[in-house]
């Protein structure tokens, strides 16, 4: 038997436990009631055989029956039933015509050793307790008095509601364990079938469906196990893209390192033979100058990249609130030495909360590959809002991009134009890091392109 069936039995079996101590100390408070309601009787009867005997007592001295008889009348609605006896024990007196049972023995009511259980079952069969009392004239002679109180209506009712009440209570009881047995079942099947989904997911299952229990004490546990096996089927599938990501960026990164290097030792070998002119030489060392560079530009994309990346996976994001059109200003500021014709059209004055240096980044690699590549005369940088959401175009008025590549230049390394951009100093990274600050932001960046006419990136956040 497994563990939790065995917790659910003990469950069940100290439930039943606790009913049947309860059920039994019920039971023994109503003998208690029983039994003092009997006691409480029994000495109200020696009262009453006290009084009666103080009355009968001057008639019998005299030997008036007739007094007797009209006294005894008196008694003939009451509850209470007298009668007299002589020393032969044969009736002289009585308040009920029906009475002609022989003289009672009082002793086994009377008898204060008998436990209340006993008194309990006797006012169950009786229904009513008797007094014995032997009385003694001057004269000496022997009478006995009888008196009884009847209880039968009362303890028949008193009876008849303990026993409806013992039975509405059984019914109660009864009730109450079908519902604790169907609650337990309900229980136990739910944690059966949510265990065997849950060892299916420990054994490598993840697609194992998962039902969010209308239990509640299960229905917390069930999200956040469904929860926690989503997570951990996109943290595998991160994993698998990692690989094929890392698998893909070292065939992509020797590529991008072989060129330059290939560059540089060509310019070494040249510089090695010594045959060559002064102006050759410097051609040389320019040729290794600029691969250097581009190697170190490389590098430092890498790292960025990998930065942001690693940043879009954390939780907790650093972000502060700033002006945007603030950070725009100063981005475009860096550029217009290089490129005076970059306009700046402000259609609304926004605060937000992001990454204020990752942002004007991402501004400046859209502007640097406007002003290399587009061959425009001019550019246009938009602040609006949206449908309340912030956005930023960089429009330019030059070449454009055909639409096969527009899918395509957002990839690590891609190239529009290869040739031209290897020799602008161009890594081929830029419009990725773009993509990954957006996105950190929660954000998108999309790019309209017509030949000739010119090329919009639009940057939503």
């Amino acid at each position: 038997m497994k563990k939790r069936d065995r917790y659910w039995l003990s469950r069940l079996l100290y439930s039943l436990i606790i009913i049947l101590i309860f059920f039994f100390i019920s039971f023994l408070n109503i003998i208690q009631f029983n039994s003092s309601y009997m006691d409480e009787e029994i000495e109200e009867l020696q009262v009453f055989t006290k009084q009666i005997e103080w009355a009968v007592l001057p008639y019998l001295n005299t030997g008036d029956y007739n007094s007797l008889n009209l006294y005894a009348k008196d008694f003939e609605n009451e509850d209470i039933a007298i009668r007299i006896f002589n020393s032969r024990k044969k009736l002289i007196m009585t308040s009920r015509a029906d009475t002609t049972s022989p003289l009672a023995d009082d002793s086994h009511i009377l008898n204060t050793t008998h436990s209340k259980w006993h008194l309990y079952k006797h006012s169950i069969k009786d229904q009513q307790i008797s007094k014995v009392k032997e009385l003694k004239t001057k004269d000496g002679d022997l009478y006995y008095l009888e008196v009884t109180i009847s209880e039968a209506d009362l303890m028949s009712t008193i009876i008849k509601g303990q026993a409806v009440l013992m039975i509405f209570f059984g019914i109660c009881v009864f009730l109450l364990l079908l519902s604790l047995l169907e609650v337990l079942y309900k229980t136990k099947t739910t944690f059966n079938r949510f265990e065997n989904s849950v060892i299916k997911i420990a054994n490598g299952d993840l697609d194992t469906p998962i039902d969010v229990s209308n239990l509640e004490l299960l229905e917390e546990l069930s999200i956040s196990v469904k929860k926690m096996t989503l997570r951990l089927k996109n943290q595998i599938y991160r994993l698998k893209q990692l690989e094929e990501y890392k698998s893909n960026f070292l065939q992509n990164i020797t590529h991008e390192i072989k060129t330059p290097i290939t560059a540089i030792n060509s310019a070494i070998e040249l510089i090695e033979n010594n045959q060559n002119s002064q102006s050759d030489n410097q051609e040389c060392f320019e040729i290794i100058k600029f691969q250097t560079n581009s190697i170190n530009k490389l590098v430092n994309d890498i790292l960025s990249l990998s930065e942001i990346e690693s940043a879009k996976n954390d939780e907790q994001k650093h972000f502060t609130r700033f002006n945007l059109n603030n950070m725009v200003e100063k981005t475009i500021s860096i550029f217009l030495y290089q490129f005076p014709n970059i306009n700046f059209i402000q259609n609304a004055n926004i605060e937000i909360t992001g990454n204020e240096e990752l942002l004007s980044t991402a501004l400046a690699n859209l502007l640097s590959n406007a002003i290399r590549y587009s061959g425009g005369e001019k550019i246009d940088v938009i602040v609006d809002k949206k449908q309340d959401k912030p956005e930023i175009k960089v429009r330019d008025y030059g070449v454009g991009i055909a639409p096969e590549h527009l899918g395509k230049i957002f990839e690590k390394f891609y190239r529009v134009d290869k040739a031209r951009s290897r020799k602008s100093g161009g890594t081929g990274l830029g419009l990725a890091i773009v993509k990954n600050i957006i996105e950190l932001h929660n954000g998108t960046v999309e790019v309209e392109s017509i030949p000739d006419t010119g090329t919009v990136f639009t940057i939503s956040l």
